[in-house]
């Protein structure tokens, strides 16, 4: 699929049905808790934000964080609070509302797979990233076959390090087992009261087996 998106075709396919059954709150404050355990940003762009819950998150949590969208819906019923930081943006063709080199983080959650245009939207991210920013990118890793209307991309992780390598970035697999909370499903064996380094282990093993059905592939963008 090379044509891209125009706007009527984004709010089309991007509309009430879609976003039906994607507000997960503490989803996305626990994810938002690990992007500053992890990195410490300052500055934080979530890529294809949705309602923006990282970007409340993460605001309230006191980092300075933005989102952009291509959907009208989406944006139009996130929380009145953050409504301000979130912009609509075709992540195809439009040049991103933010200054050069603000950013310490970016994040991109099941979003980079329904970009047409990868060459513009890499030349975004060099832009507003920060020379020791990171991009994080969580993408399905399911290949040709599940490709549909919206996701464009299901590439494995070693297409994406060379689409990436090839636009100017270094490119590294990055797990985010440490992100998983050991209270859920796990509680009754309580895990959350071992040393951490224990956890960590748990995590990753607990987070490789949960991979294998949802087939996700996790990398790290830097500058080179």
């Amino acid at each position: 699929m090379e044509d891209m998106y125009d706007d009527k075709d984004l709010q089309r396919l991007y509309d009430e049905e879609y976003f039906s059954t994607r507000s997960r709150p503490p989803m996305w404050i626990r994810r938002a808790e690990f992007i500053i355990e992890k990195f410490q940003p300052k500055t934080v762009l979530d890529v294809g934000c949705a309602y923006g819950e990282l970007v409340k998150g993460l605001n309230d949590m006191g980092v300075e964080a933005y989102g952009v969208d291509g959907s009208e819906y989406a944006i139009n019923n996130s929380d009145s609070s953050i409504r301000s930081k979130l912009f609509k943006v075709n992540l195809n063709s439009d040049k991103f509302p933010f200054d050069e080199k603000i950013f310490d983080v970016v994040g991109s959650f099941y979003s980079v797979e329904h970009i047409h245009n990868i060459d513009f939207f890499a030349k975004e991210l060099q832009r507003i990233l920060k020379d020791d920013g990171i991009c994080w990118f969580l993408t399905p890793d399911e290949g040709l076959e599940q490709r549909n209307e919206t996701d464009v991309f299901t590439n494995p992780f070693e297409e994406w390090k060379k689409i990436f390598e090839d636009r100017g970035f270094k490119v590294t697999k990055f797990s985010p087992h440490e992100m998983m909370a050991l209270r859920g499903k796990l509680g009754k064996f309580k895990f959350y009261l071992w040393p951490k380094s224990i956890q960590n282990i748990i995590k990753k093993i607990a987070y490789d087996y949960s991979n294998r059905k949802m087939k996700d592939t996790s990398f790290i963008l830097t500058k080179n």
